[in-house]
């Protein structure tokens, strides 16, 4: 019977050890694959609240730009010119600080899909980008009529080909007319499919890479489609 005993009180330790490692297993995979990429994905929607705010006070300030001051790959000062207001400047510098420090944690790391948010080289342009892209824009005057204006976000991929696969919108434009504010947002994302095949890709320690864009689209009553300043 101790023989026995032993035996059964060994299964049972066996069996105990098992049956945590059962429990500890999903939890690490867990934390080392989903909760990583929902991370990155949050840091990604936190950029674009960013994005939101730094348009949002520069809508007014045509002549808004801007310059990081780095140190060893972190941003040290940004300064801010075109903007006559000391209180919006000086938000804009730290708004655009949190910004870059925001990109920073996400410097070389793809999501899910193998897309990079924040990269060594960012994707470029081969041509006049808001030239080719206003000239696929147009108001349309219903929505003029319905008091519908605002500024919408493009987001695209740019992939290791410099072809743009995938684009979506994101926009502060609050109305009921739903009908034509899809309108305005597929406008938006034509036109900047429009420029797939134009682009140079980004890079990753020297390898080309898929990257993940923003392009502000604004419509305004008081003149054509515009593109604010692209902020990176």
């Amino acid at each position: 019977m101790p023989f026995l005993n032993k035996h059964i009180n060994l299964i049972k330790s066996l069996t105990v050890v098992f049956i945590m490692l059962l429990s500890l297993s999903p939890v690490k995979a867990q934390d080392l694959n989903i909760n990583t990429i929902a991370d990155l994905e949050n840091l990604q929607d936190r950029d674009m609240d960013y994005l939101r705010q730094i348009h949002e006070i520069t809508k007014d300030y045509p002549a808004f730009a801007y310059e990081y001051t780095m140190n060893d790959g972190k941003v040290t000062d940004v300064i801010v010119t075109g903007v006559n207001s000391d209180m919006d400047r000086k938000r804009l510098e730290v708004i655009l600080f949190d910004l870059k420090s925001n990109k920073n944690k996400l410097k070389n790391k793809s999501n899910r899909v193998g897309v990079f948010y924040s990269v060594d080289e960012n994707a470029e342009y081969k041509g006049d980008l808001k030239e080719d892209v206003l000239s696929n824009l147009k108001f349309p005057a219903d929505a003029k009529d319905w008091g519908i204006e605002g500024t919408i976000f493009v987001k695209f991929v740019v992939d290791e080909n410099g072809e743009i696969p995938f684009a979506t919108t994101a926009s502060n434009i609050d109305t009921s007319v739903e009908y034509y504010l899809e309108d305005l947002e597929n406008q938006a994302v034509s036109a900047i499919k429009a420029t797939s095949g134009n682009w140079e890709p980004a890079e990753v320690e020297g390898v080309d890479v898929s990257s993940l864009e923003v392009m502000p689209v604004t419509f305004d009553f008081q003149k054509n489609p515009t593109l604010p300043a692209i902020i990176r």
